[in-house]
């Protein structure tokens, strides 16, 4: 199949909650992509069926601050952006064994990092403050 303009599309006939694409392998539905009546989500496995050594993480704070965030514009529009997340947090970067492909970056994958380095800080305000 070539490259094509046209965009591939998945539509139902209902606005509550519906799968438009779903993700499996041995251990079952591990990824998704589903709508509502107003939005859209990208699902990725959490279930604690397919985890072990299940513990609180430990403070994020270090690989927050690891993050190099860098500027760079895009050479084919020169639109402006701020990051860069390979040699930190390499869990959020696809980057294919074949050098001609191109680099992704999945955000989501940030999100426990940030979260936990809010919880940090939010204990730390809180012995600032006195509670």
């Amino acid at each position: 199949a070539g490259a094509t303009d046209e965009p591939i599309s998945s539509s139902v006939s209902t606005t509550g909650g519906a799968y438009q694409y779903a993700v499996y392998n041995s251990n079952g539905r591990v990824g998704s992509i589903t709508t509502s009546g107003s939005g859209t989500a990208f699902n990725t496995s959490s279930d604690e069926r397919l985890k072990e050594n299940i513990a609180n993480a430990a403070d994020a704070g270090a690989l927050i601050d690891a993050i190099k965030v860098r500027q760079f514009d895009w050479k084919v529009d020169a639109l402006h952006q701020d990051y860069e997340l390979q040699t930190v947090v390499p869990a959020a970067v696809h980057a294919p064994a074949d050098e001609t492909e191109m680099m992704s970056v999945d955000y989501s994958k940030l999100v426990p990092l940030l979260v936990k380095e809010i919880q940090s800080l939010r204990d730390r305000l809180a012995v600032l403050e006195g509670e």
